[in-house]
């Protein structure tokens, strides 16, 4: 059976990995992508999302831009590990429309449209848009059949400051608010990302792809593996198709959202701690198989145009 699935996203090259998993394995469909500020500015990211999603066949699929800013800032924390077109550099035909309408209603009317648990949603930027969805809306995220998201350092240090992961320091709000809304969450924070390390021969292959999907992730790959050679917004995307790669633990996550050097920390209470605020709130995401992993994207991506 089909799973019915939107996708969050800030594009930014892992993240168009991830799309192109999605639009390639057919136990996803795709309902809808969302994009907000993040690896760049929101109009840069739907211009990506939708050129992506037309490269990989699926124009049907109707892109939303969504939040501009995080809660608490001015403007948006970017930065240019992706290159300013948060693509590498790499030339795609002109983007079609970017659907009307502000990503953060669209998914709570989708959410509250569909029967309760019937949508997966993956979020592997920033967390503004599902904060600003919970909030116009108080339990929509809790309808999600599921809520995966790519963020955090639980147990290792952050990748953009020693507190803390990108996406949840982009909008440690957003972060915090989505961590405590109740929904059936799935994390997947650096702790599991970091393991999902692309292979240079692996990355290598992708430059005698016979399709254009194939030729256009190489290309991609070839800038950004230098940067940052790990899949990491790929993983909630593949644990969709094969959970059995992936290994989890509960635990209660909470979200330093204050500004400051720590702001964007996961404080992560595992087990049966008698010190836990609260239930666990979370199943985090600690452990892959990361060769089983890289053939799955690679095959996904094989099958597009």
């Amino acid at each position: 059976m089909s799973m019915h699935v939107i996708i969050d996203c800030d594009p930014g090259i892992d993240d168009a990995l991830a799309l192109l998993l999605a639009a390639g394995l057919p136990q996803i469909e795709l309902l809808a992508v969302t994009t907000v500020a993040g690896n760049r500015p929101v109009e840069i990211t739907a211009r990506n999302a939708r050129q992506l999603l037309d490269l990989a066949g699926r124009s049907a699929v109707r892109v939303y831009a969504g939040a501009a800013r995080p809660f608490g800032y001015r403007e948006a924390r970017c930065n240019l590990v992706h290159g300013a077109d948060g693509l590498g550099g790499v030339a795609l035909a002109p983007a079609g429309p970017i659907a009307p309408g502000a990503a953060a209603l669209r998914l709570a009317q989708l959410l509250h449209e569909a029967p309760a648990r019937s949508i997966d949603l993956v979020a592997i930027g920033p967390l503004t848009n599902l904060a600003l969805c919970e909030m116009l809306a108080p339990g929509s995220l809790a309808r999600a059949r599921r809520v995966l998201v790519m963020g955090g350092a639980l147990r290792v240090p952050g990748n953009i400051t020693p507190a803390a992961e990108f996406n949840f320091h982009a909008d440690p709000t957003a972060a915090q608010i989505v961590c405590q809304a109740g929904a059936e969450l799935l994390l997947f924070p650096l702790d599991v990302t970091s393991q999902a390390v692309m292979a240079p021969d692996w990355i290598a292959a992708f430059g005698g792809a016979a399709n254009a999907c194939g030729m256009v992730a190489g290309q991609m790959l070839a800038a950004y593996a230098l940067q940052d050679p790990l899949l990491h917004d790929a993983c909630p995307v593949a644990w969709l198709a094969r959970p059995g790669l992936f290994r989890t633990e509960d635990c209660h996550v909470q979200v330093d959202w204050r500004d400051g050097p720590s702001a964007g920390h996961v404080q992560a209470w595992f087990g049966e701690r008698g010190d836990a605020p609260g239930a666990p709130n979370v199943r985090a995401v600690t452990g892959v198989d990361n060769h089983a992993l890289l053939d799955m994207v690679a095959q996904a991506i094989a099958r597009l145009p």
